[in-house]
């Protein structure tokens, strides 16, 4: 692995030390449109209880925690426990009254029990995923009817994009929607929305 390549992985792949600070202030400001449009496709509610995925700085969090709002809890999962902090920062306040929890996980290993969450939403990690196993893992965690979205750009992908859809399918989910959104000053958005049975 280059030098470039290190760096890059420490700012983003997987944050850590003042390289992930950095790459998590990148992502705060370079990812909140898509955040947005994430939580917004999710459509949750007052008193749902919604997983984030990959939180990075926590963006999606905050908006989550918003929509789920009175009576709603998220959950935040992540590896890096720089991320893990800069969102405890951003959210310090819902995390006092318990409305957020942030722990570390994947994925792959959300903790989450069965069928204990109304919607989880992926905002551009989904690349870093083992994609078989983390499909199994959020099919696990929804309740009937739960709602999945994953959001990523399309040049960080690495695979077709189809092959969510397929992956998301083979994992139980149904309904599977997959569309490419073009952007100005960046590459396509790959959207995948997908429920469980």
């Amino acid at each position: 692995m280059t030098l470039l390549m290190r760096a890059l992985d420490a700012a983003f792949g997987h944050p850590r030390g003042v390289a992930g600070r950095l790459g998590g202030s990148i992502m705060a400001l370079g990812n909140r449109e898509q955040e947005r449009a994430a939580i917004a496709d999710a459509e949750l509610s007052s008193g749902e209880i919604a997983l984030v995925v990959g939180h990075g700085p926590g963006v999606g969090v905050a908006l989550a925690v918003t929509a789920v709002s009175p009576g709603g809890h998220v959950i935040g999962v992540d590896p890096s426990a720089v991320m893990r902090t800069m969102a405890a920062e951003r959210c310090a306040g819902a995390i006092e009254t318990g409305d957020v929890e942030l722990r570390a996980g994947s994925a792959e290993n959300t903790g989450c029990a069965d069928g204990s969450v109304d919607a989880a939403i992926s905002v551009n990690n989904v690349m870093l995923w083992n994609r078989c196993a983390g499909f199994a893992e959020l099919h696990r965690v929804l309740q009937a009817g739960g709602r999945l979205v994953v959001t990523v750009h399309r040049h960080v992908l690495g695979v077709e994009p189809a092959t969510l859809r397929d992956e998301a399918e083979a994992a139980g989910f149904v309904d599977v929607q997959l569309t490419l959104r073009e952007r100005r000053g960046n590459s396509p958005a790959v959207k995948l929305i997908a429920f469980r049975a």
